[in-house]
């Protein structure tokens, strides 16, 4: 009898093993599916396939989980046309509220590209209709959208059709060879634009407070934002009157990303817009166009909106994560606009910058806590990467064509008013270099005092959203618990 309890237990021991090595099989495949997912990030994503140097999909999800920093539009993508130009982001001017379609153009895709400089572009292009897998061909046309700027320039290649025969989707272009198959070309979606924008009359009561401004945000020269930056950028300017940001940016920690969305969107009030940058270029090379393809491609979102709506967006102004826009006199850009261009007539104000080296000493006035941006207090003369900042007034622009004509009708702010502060190491760039210039090599280069960022010092670190962000308290928790208990 003894025999057969021991056989029994052997049995039951073997099974036990075989079931322990079955589930331990299973559970490292299953594990390897959620990493491959987490990873990845969420599937239905096709939008986003290719999103450059330093995307990770991962932040993607991680951004769609939430409501106040997402992916909420069409994001554009740099892809390769030929190896000459690489087409951007397309807009479709058709299906508008203030037109009908007329036999002659019913449909006009504009694309945003970059190509070389010394070659004319000579292609065909394909329409793509909802509802359907066939496109159809399209009259390609294309204007010049800057001065060349290195070896490239800014293109606007437009596709039309000349009849109404469905609601297009996607464009594309090739070659202008029969032996080229059309098929193998990328596809750009869609964005759809209002072709018209209905202007405020200056003698309304709506006229007067209609000033909101919009800030798009690219990457540094070297594309690195700390999230003491990050935090610092968005917090200054949202004091200053900015409620819509739209980031153009693959380089933002996922972390800082996380905990940014913790915040319910009664408490932090803004709007942000997050689109990953993908591009085919050596950055710091073809920095200049690439900034002037994303301004476009803001201007052109930020256009479609309809003007009779509120607290839509009326000026637009293109930063990287080191630039400021600093006023002097007032408090807040909004009546430092209201100030300048009263009657809202004129199209594009110039911005001076300011290059406020971060390896200069801090000011002795400066209070113990306040960031670096504070510290700093005279700027420099000398080479640096800086250009002047422009702020766009889409008020001035009554049809989409006014969109390429964005210097008819431009002045420069006066200094006393507004600054466009460039915070950056300052260093000889023909030499490797990275920490900069020394405290007695700073001295040779001629400086001037400017005190108006610290006005806002006390300001700053007392808000909330700052506040939370340098005591810590935002990193210990976890995303579960709920950020208003720390407020």
């Amino acid at each position: 009898m003894r025999k057969y309890y021991q056989l029994i237990l052997v049995v039951v021991c073997f099974i036990s093993i075989i079931t322990l090595l079955i589930y331990r099989h299973e559970y490292y495949r299953l594990r390897y599916v959620l990493e491959v997912l987490n990873f990845f990030g969420k599937p239905g994503l096709s939008e986003v396939e290719f999103c450059g140097p330093g995307f990770n999909a991962t932040m993607l999800s991680e951004i769609l989980r939430n409501s106040s920093m997402e992916v909420r539009e069409t994001p554009p993508l740099f892809q390769q046309i030929d190896e000459n130009f690489y087409s951007y982001s397309s807009f479709l001017r058709s299906y508008y509220k203030y037109e009908k379609l007329t036999p002659l153009n019913a449909h006009i895709i504009n694309t945003i590209v970059i190509g070389k400089a010394n070659v004319a572009p000579n292609f065909r292009c394909n329409v793509w209709l909802e509802n359907s897998n066939k496109p159809k061909a399209g009259r390609f046309n294309y204007k010049l959208a800057s001065e060349p700027i290195k070896d490239h320039r800014l293109f606007i290649f437009e596709c039309s059709l000349g009849k109404n025969m469905g609601k297009p989707t996607g464009v594309s272009f090739y070659i202008n060879d029969y032996n080229i198959n059309p098929m193998h070309a990328p596809i750009n979606k869609i964005i759809q634009v209002n072709t018209k924008r209905k202007t405020r009359e200056s003698g309304s009561i709506r006229f007067i407070n209609n000033i909101e401004p919009a800030v798009c945000v690219i990457p540094n020269h070297v594309p690195i934002v700390s999230r003491d930056s990050f935090i610092e950028f968005l917090v200054f300017h949202h004091i200053i009157g900015v409620d819509y940001f739209t980031i153009y940016d693959s380089m933002i920690s996922e972390d800082v990303i996380r905990r940014l969305n913790l915040f319910p969107s009664d408490i932090t009030q803004w709007e942000i817009q997050f689109f990953p940058l993908n591009y085919p270029f050596v950055f710091s090379k073809s920095y200049e166009i690439v900034r002037n393809a994303i301004e476009l491609d803001c201007l052109f979102r930020h256009f479609r909106y309809d003007k009779e709506e509120s607290n839509k967006v009326s000026h637009v102004a293109i930063l990287s994560w080191d630039e400021f826009l600093v006023p002097r006199v007032h408090t807040n850009l909004k009546a430092m606009l209201d100030d300048f261009d009263p009657t809202r007539s004129i199209r594009t104000y110039i911005v001076e910058s300011l290059v406020f080296c971060l390896n200069q000493m801090d000011d002795d006035n400066a209070e113990i806590g306040y960031p670096d941006i504070m510290k700093k207090t005279h700027y420099y003369s000398m080479q640096q990467e800086k250009v002047s900042i422009n702020i766009r007034n889409l008020d001035t622009m009554a049809s989409f064509e006014d969109l390429f004509n964005l210097n008819t009708n431009s002045k420069n702010i006066p200094l006393e008013l507004l600054g466009a502060h460039k915070y950056s190491v300052c260093r000889d760039h023909n030499k490797f270099h990275p920490e900069g210039y020394n405290e007695t090599e700073m001295q040779v280069f001629q400086h001037k005092f400017e005190g108006a960022m610290i006005k806002f010092g006390q300001t700053l670190v007392s808000n909330k959203i700052y506040r939370l962000y340098r005591s810590g308290q935002i990193w210990e928790r976890s995303s579960n618990e709920n950020v208003r208990d720390m407020l």
